[in-house]
């Protein structure tokens, strides 16, 4: 399993580390890019090291077939994501958060979008008190991220630091640098 880095981040009044390998990026782009005119979305999965400070996200999942979106709301649906998350269990890997789009916008957490999160950090089924958000905001065919997390009842939005394994292409996302790919 591929599990190169490109980007990781983190705030100061945050007590963990994103990290988004190469693999859940190019699915949240792929995903995100190729839903234009309605936002789309997953979830996230991964582990934590470092004794619970970092969170290495492994894998985003596609939209599951029950969900369902418009302009700017995405309602994740759960069809396929139990055989998913029991598959990763196995390799010591687990739901980590939720990731979505806003398309033609900007990648900041809305007013639903952070009464999800708070839902979520309660709900026991989730098993995830500090949930972690990637919303990628797209324009055209360019895309920007942006990663939160839930801690204490607030969301945290984490700035991008240099890759842990010194990668500096320009693969890496940031809030403030659009991926600009062609196929």
């Amino acid at each position: 399993m591929d599990e190169k880095i490109v980007v990781a981040f983190h705030a100061a009044s945050a007590t963990v580390e994103v990290r988004l390998t190469d693999a859940a990026l190019r699915l949240i782009e792929k995903e995100a890019l190729a839903s234009a005119n309605k936002e789309t979305g997953g979830i996230l999965i991964g582990r934590y090291e470092n004794d619970g400070n970092v969170a290495v996200v492994t894998a985003a999942t596609e939209r599951p077939a029950d969900s369902s979106s418009g302009r700017a709301w995405f309602q994740r649906g759960i069809t396929g994501l139990t055989a998913k998350l029991r598959a990763r269990w196995a390799h010591g890997e687990y739901y980590l958060g939720e990731w979505h789009s806003h398309p033609g916008g900007a990648p900041d957490p809305s007013s639903n979008d952070i009464r999800e999160m708070l839902s979520i950090s309660i709900d026991n089924s989730y098993r995830c008190p500090k949930p972690i958000m990637v919303i990628a905001g797209t324009s055209g065919q360019s895309m920007r991220v942006s990663v939160s997390v839930l801690e204490n009842g607030q969301i945290i939005r984490l700035k991008p630091v240099p890759s842990p394994q010194g990668n500096t292409s320009d693969r890496s996302p940031t809030t403030v640098t659009p991926i600009n790919r062609t196929p």
